[in-house]
């Protein structure tokens, strides 16, 4: 018994250091306006100390006048895949990899540390201060933290406006005459940071005020809680004595624009004796609503949503068709990755949208969705062509191989006393 305690303690103890040494790795996107020459280490994973070596001998041998440090509090290599429907997250970065020599690195161990303990001069300054002319004489190291998410701004936002800023800090610091070396990193991986913030908001700071709670028909409106302030890349998440709803954005293509929504709100009405809810998604920037209409089906066990969405758009009253019908069994919430509106004039999606009507009773204090039903099904489109083609070569299989199994040697002419036939092969 005391060898298997012994055997668990060190399985826990492996597996909590690898999450920490997780976290100490972040990527590095390196270029310069000066063809350096360095090769770019073949390693999976960078120490901090090799990572300090190459810094400290660009500074010494003098190939390098300045090192620019662009510093995310969060980034994972996850991000440079980003997209939506505007594009890439880093267009401006893209094109310096082309006219420069550029290079990454997606494993590199606690960079800016390294770089902090240089044996050099090393500056750090908010991104603001980027608009307002530095002195950058005395400087070997300048280290550009780039903390300043918006209200109301989402991750790919924020990147793609972080990106516009390195590009034209990058621009005037290069018309400066010097050798610049310019790297993209963070201070931690927000692989993991992203879940700690996702089970923090589950648990205890996304508390909701109620307005108002009525059992005939009075709105409800839930919102998060007041002096939690939003941040970007955070979800919101609405809850009330009836239901809970959860969405990362609410996003909007028309034929001239693609952006996401800015000063969502969610209310939510219910008719009669508490069979159907109205939750109304609203909001400033574009002004717009989505009206959808939830029922209870009490002998069948379910709770749906209607096809046809009524809302607004820009001042215009608008029929949204929902992308996925909402049929969920009670005691369920639904969950969807992109649950898609489309009208003549607009498409809207809602990004992690999960909802959980409390038709009987009151939604947990704890704020925690039940099991979900997915908009995607158990079984999609390419589990449906995988058994298709799966089905169709064992049926051609088994008929290759029954036919195999009634071929019969041709015996008919054999003389069992005959003389037996002999074929000499040289």
């Amino acid at each position: 018994m005391s060898a298997l305690r012994g055997i668990l303690f060190c399985a826990a103890v492996l597996l909590v250091f690898n999450l920490v040494e997780s976290t100490e790795f972040v990527p590095c996107f390196i270029w310069s306006n000066k063809r350096t020459g360095d090769k770019v280490p073949a390693l999976n994973k960078i120490s901090q100390d090799v990572f300090k070596e190459g810094m400290e001998r660009h500074l010494k041998d003098d190939s390098i006048d300045l090192i620019v440090v662009y510093a995310e509090e969060t980034l994972s290599p996850e991000d440079f895949a980003q997209r939506d429907d505007a594009g890439v997250a880093f267009p401006n970065l893209a094109k310096i990899s082309k006219t420069t020599k550029a290079s990454y690195l997606p494993n590199v161990q606690r960079p800016i540390e390294a770089l902090d303990h240089l044996d050099a001069t090393v500056t750090q300054v908010s991104v603001d201060k980027l608009d307002k002319g530095l002195d950058i004489s005395e400087t070997d190291v300048l280290i550009v933290n780039l903390i300043d998410a918006e209200d109301d701004e989402n991750r790919i936002d924020m990147l793609r406006r972080h990106d516009s800023k390195i590009a034209s800090s990058y621009e005037e610091f290069s018309r400066s005459g010097k050798n610049i070396l310019c790297i993209y990193t963070s201070r931690h991986s927000s692989w993991l940071a992203s879940e700690a913030v996702e089970s923090r908001q589950k648990r205890s700071l996304l508390q909701v005020e109620e307005n108002a709670e009525s059992e005939n028909g009075t709105k409800v409106e839930g919102k998060p809680r007041a002096d939690v302030p939003a941040r970007a890349g955070e979800s919101p998440f609405w809850s009330g004595p009836q239901y809970l709803i959860y969405m990362t954005e609410l996003a909007y293509v028309t034929k001239t624009e693609s952006k996401t929504a800015t000063g969502v709100t969610v209310s939510v009405t219910p008719e009669g004796e508490s069979e159907k809810y109205t939750v109304t998604i609203s909001a400033t920037k574009p002004a717009m609503s989505l009206k959808m209409v939830f029922q209870n089906l009490t002998q069948e066990g379910y709770w749906t949503m209607t096809n046809k969405i009524n809302g607004t758009f820009e001042s215009k009253d608008v029929t949204f068709t929902s992308g996925s019908p909402v049929e969920v069994r009670s005691k369920f919430s639904y969950h969807c990755g992109d649950h898609v509106f489309t009208s003549d004039s607009a498409k809207v999606t809602l990004k992690n949208f999960q909802i959980q009507l409390y038709f009987a009773g009151k939604a947990p204090t704890n704020n925690k969705f039940n099991d979900a039903y997915d908009c995607v099904g158990f079984t999609s489109v390419p589990i449906w062509s995988g058994i298709f083609v799966t089905t169709i070569l064992l049926i051609i299989m088994s008929i290759g191989i029954t036919m195999m199994m009634d071929i019969r040697t041709m015996d008919k002419f054999d003389d069992a006393k005959g003389k037996t036939i002999t074929i000499n092969a040289e």
